[in-house]
């Protein structure tokens, strides 16, 4: 990387840290620290319910699964609109007017203090299990771009995230992962354009939808009933139904988000937000490695999730052998 990109990278983690913290407030109080005061507007919380479930595992395996296997796997997402519409009418109301401050509380009212200390319990040994693998994956795409050893690149990512959730609580974490989607948004639609230039220096774009239908992977949606096939119409219909219900009405990093919004309405549009945008985004990601399957990148990644960041990593070199070209 040259100068001009570590000055990108520092000032884009000092304004992230410096932002979210300047948004932060009345975090000296309970309510401000853990619901932003419930005063977030719905489309903040929306991204940001999006951001919390695509973190650096979305877009490092995704691509990877769609270089190998098409646009299959958007059919996971498939039960996703419905259960939004589901929580939006029964779980969001309930909450937002039960006035709890995290989604295991309302077990404590209705039952006691064990059952409530449980549910927490397993939601926090899920969660830290699962932040091994969601620190794991932004640390391989650092670690192949910069050439640092994921020690150091997981220290470099927790200790700026530590530093601005521990001092502004929720509101700077919100108004973090805004900023967030619209980099991440705007890094893959950058990667689609980067790749498609590339592929049309060699063939036209018929022909490479040509050749990419003809190995199957633009066979989106499967309506076969099939138990031994991990993806279809109905595993993503009934599977990602009740995932989605179980993953957005009762785990406490999803719910944290809505009951942050300023009413019972807005909760709602949050929600309802991811049900429209999230699988045109699965759609782009799966793209991208898609894409990436053309004779410009195949055979370089030597593992699939080092498929990004080696191309990232081809294309920074092939610009700068460009504007040292005479």
């Amino acid at each position: 990387m040259r100068s001009l990109d570590w000055l990108v990278v520092v000032v884009y983690l000092v304004w992230i840290v410096y932002d979210g913290l300047r948004r932060s407030k009345g975090t000296d109080k309970v309510d401000g620290y853990f619901l932003a005061n419930r005063s977030l507007p719905w489309w903040a919380v929306g991204l940001s319910v999006m951001a919390t479930q695509m973190s650096a595992v979305t877009i490092v395996s995704t691509t990877g699964l769609g270089y190998l296997t098409g646009l299959r796997f958007v059919q996971f997402y498939f039960g996703l609109p419905l259960a939004m519409i589901i929580l939006s009418l029964t779980v969001v109301p309930f909450f937002t007017r039960a006035r709890v401050y995290t989604a295991y509380e309302y077990l404590e009212r209705r039952f006691d203090a064990p059952t409530r200390s449980l549910a927490s319990f397993l939601f926090l040994i899920g969660r830290a299990a699962s932040l091994g693998v969601t620190l794991a994956a932004p640390s391989v795409v650092m670690s192949a771009v910069l050439g640092w050893s994921l020690p150091v690149t997981v220290l470099v990512i927790c200790v700026p995230m530590i530093f601005y959730t521990t001092l502004g609580g929720v509101q700077a974490v919100a108004w973090t992962d805004v900023k967030q989607m619209f980099i991440v948004v705007f890094g893959m639609a950058t990667a689609v354009a980067i790749l498609l230039y590339g592929i049309l220096q060699h063939v036209t774009i018929g022909q490479a939808l040509h050749l990419a239908g003809a190995t199957g992977r633009l066979h989106a949606i499967d309506f076969n009933v099939n138990l031994t096939e991990r993806y279809t119409f109905w595993s993503g219909m009934i599977g990602g139904l009740f995932l989605m219900l179980s993953y957005f009405g009762c785990d406490q990093s999803q719910v944290q988000r809505y009951l942050s919004a300023k009413s019972v309405d807005e909760a709602r549009q949050s929600l309802m937000m991811s049900a429209y945008v999230k699988i045109p985004l699965q759609l782009l990601i799966l793209g991208t490695g898609l894409l990436a399957r053309s004779p410009i990148v195949h055979g370089r990644a030597k593992r699939r999730h080092h498929l990004l960041p080696r191309h990232h990593s081809d294309s920074e070199r092939a610009t700068e052998d460009t504007l040292a070209t005479p």
